[in-house]
């Protein structure tokens, strides 16, 4: 998922959104192959959360990912501000190759990132995110107001920027129901990839769907079926 434009990179900080456990369903396309994820939030208490999206492939793209495609992160809401304090992504194969685990020391300002078996340490900065957390960040700033946006991302071995950019309203009819949404870009500058999110006000500017790109085709789409 990702986008264009310029702007200040800003902390994401929670001033108008309070953070509500949710569950929400998707059905999941992706090069023609089809599958369902499941994306929550939950409350761990003392300022503690949880958000965590598991896709599950169904039909022939199962064969390939027997198992659930998992990215979680464990995060801080401190003083009105995202801190992340552990990211794990499954990439759904017997072997998770592919697998990605990130644990953040904010009092030693670092954190330690594990990809393909090779390890990296990576210097902390307040507003830093992992991608599972940009979300969050995003749909709060949307509730604020913000239309276009830099975020620090640690995605992997490095950190990345994504830009996100709002570019108009429509009305958006998906198996969960009709919403107004407001139609948003996000993208990592120089990247051939791109994704188009549609995100409801109603439901705290969750994404009610979604489209990923490459070279400006379509590749995957992901729609709300349900929510709770």
């Amino acid at each position: 998922m990702k986008l264009l434009l310029l702007m200040l990179l800003l902390p994401a900080s929670l001033t108008a959104m309070e953070l509500t456990p949710y569950t929400a369903h998707y059905s999941a396309s992706f090069s023609g192959l089809r599958g369902e994820m499941t994306m929550a939030l939950s409350d761990s208490g003392e300022g503690h959360y949880v958000l965590e999206s598991r896709t599950l492939a169904r039909g022939l793209a199962r064969l390939a990912r027997p198992r659930d495609m998992v990215d979680r992160s464990e995060f801080t809401l401190d003083a009105g501000q995202l801190r992340p304090v552990s990211f794990v992504a499954e990439d759904g194969t017997r072997r998770n190759k592919r697998g990605n685990t990130i644990d953040f020391d904010w009092n030693n300002q670092s954190a330690v990132t594990e990809y393909r078996g090779e390890t990296r340490a990576i210097g902390l900065t307040d507003g830093l995110l992992d991608r599972q957390l940009l979300q969050i960040a995003m749909t709060n700033d949307l509730a604020n107001g913000v239309t276009e946006k830099n975020y620090n991302v640690v995605d992997r071995l490095d950190k990345k920027v994504y830009r996100i950019q709002v570019t108009g309203e429509e009305r958006v009819e998906v198996e969960a129901g009709s919403f107004n949404t407001v139609r948003v870009e996000r993208q990592r500058p120089g990247s051939s990839r791109a994704s188009v999110l549609w995100c409801a006000p109603e439901l705290n500017y969750l994404p009610v769907k979604m489209e990923q790109l490459k070279d400006g085709k379509v590749i995957g789409t992901l729609e709300l079926t349900a929510y709770e």
